[in-house]
């Protein structure tokens, strides 16, 4: 017979399950590294593929957009909550969003405005591996069921296109658009997924290099849901991995590797109009240079994530880590006290994440603001923030107690 921790176990397993390429937003970077050194090892055992370099000249044409943006929805209804003005205070309550049926659930992104977020539900019945899925404008919510399973959304635009993916069939997987509803598979990736929109319908993800090994995968954009993907081109021949994140200006964001056994996971960008990637220095982060750096963001010039440093003596907690952001516009890299690691950020900079003792919080400065808990809300502060628009107003993620994971708003003043 079965315990009753047992089913509860049972009941919040699916939030621990990864999808074929990391997502939007940045997961612990222990569940990372993990995933990380068992790619490497069977890339080690199986040999590294060889890839071949896109021309250069082609990037230009890649970011430069063919000028349709994302249409627009068919309804368009205010959010239910006014958005504040003034000066951001960080004066915050939570909301639990609308679910039809179960309410377990979570938010996995939102929209620079705030006034879009998309998430899954908890799966259902007897399956621990269908998902349903959810599209919030404002307070009213629309259900999306993705073909396959192990769906994800992972990003919406200003427009309420959404992205994300799901698992076809056996290793392989499908990159998906929804738009008003309407669920639009992305052109000709045999195997792949996509992680990020912006605002012109630019749509960033990955495609999978070997059949039947998702964790082989090299960066792909397509310039609109209507478009062919396109590879991005790598700074080296054995470089493997998948773009995180899409700016507004067109700027694409990559976790990347060089290929070998022990190759750390690096920060790489394709700015608009260049003719070759860039791959970011390591930061420097307490007690010397970081060992890998894992990207989650790039929104206003801004990219963010979370650094580990090797060290001899590993604490029990795990390696260190520290939250990074750097700005594109001047190469300078900070690190940011107290976060734990980086869920999302927007394009001021200002960070949002888990703060200490893994509570929701959000970090602009030096300042930092734990989040608080709905009205009613039974068990600890503990959660994730994966959605922070522009103007620090509103964020998406989850709080989590003992038996039960809640998909929450935050509106702050």
């Amino acid at each position: 017979m079965r315990t009753d921790d047992e089913h509860v176990a049972d009941r919040l397993r699916w939030l621990d399950d990864e999808p074929a390429g990391p997502p939007r937003i940045d997961l612990p970077g222990a569940i990372r590294e993990a995933r990380r050194r068992r790619r490497n090892r069977r890339v080690a055992a199986a040999g590294a593929a060889a890839l071949g370099v896109l021309t250069m000249a082609a990037l230009p044409a890649v970011l430069g957009g063919d000028g349709r943006a994302a249409p627009a929805p068919a309804a368009s209804p205010s959010p239910s909550t006014p958005a504040p003005t003034g000066p951001w205070q960080g004066v915050c309550t939570a909301t639990l969003l609308p679910m039809p049926g179960d309410p377990q659930g979570a938010v996995t992104g939102g929209d620079p405005d705030g006034r879009w977020l998309v998430g899954r539900r908890a799966p259902q019945g007897q399956s621990r591996t269908d998902f349903g899925l959810l599209i919030w404008e404002g307070d009213r919510a629309r259900e999306v069921q993705l073909p396959g399973s192990l769906q994800r959304l992972t990003d919406v635009n200003r427009a309420g296109l959404a992205v994300g993916s799901s698992s076809a069939s056996g290793r392989d997987w499908r990159a998906w658009a929804v738009r008003d509803g309407e669920v639009i598979g992305l052109p000709v990736v045999r195997s792949g997924g996509a992680t990020a929109v912006n605002d012109a319908g630019r749509i960033v993800g990955y495609r999978n290099l070997v059949p039947g090994k998702p964790w082989i995968q090299r960066p792909v954009v397509w310039d609109s849901y209507r478009s062919q993907p396109v590879d991005l081109p790598l700074p080296g021949p054995q470089w493997e991995g998948t773009a995180v994140d899409v700016d507004s200006d067109g700027t694409v964001l990559a976790a990347m590797s060089n290929g070998s056994p022990d190759g750390p996971t690096r920060a790489v960008v394709w700015r608009p109009g260049a003719t070759r990637p860039e791959v970011l220095p390591l930061p420097t982060v307490p007690g010397g240079k970081a060992t890998r750096f894992f990207p989650a963001s790039v929104a206003g010039g801004w990219v963010t994530g979370t650094a580990e440093r090797d060290v001899t003596v590993v604490p029990r907690d795990g390696l260190p880590r520290y939250a990074v952001r750097i700005d594109l516009r001047t190469g300078r890299a900070e690190v940011l006290s107290g976060v734990r690691w980086v869920g999302a950020s927007n394009g001021q900079g200002w960070l949002a994440g888990a703060v200490s003792g893994d509570v929701p919080g959000v970090i602009i400065g030096t300042r930092s603001v734990k989040l608080p808990v709905p009205d009613g809300w039974r068990g600890e502060r503990q959660g994730a923030v994966t959605s922070f628009s522009d103007d620090g107003r509103v964020l998406g993620g989850k709080l989590e107690s003992d038996d039960q994971v809640r998909p929450v708003r935050w509106t702050c003043r």
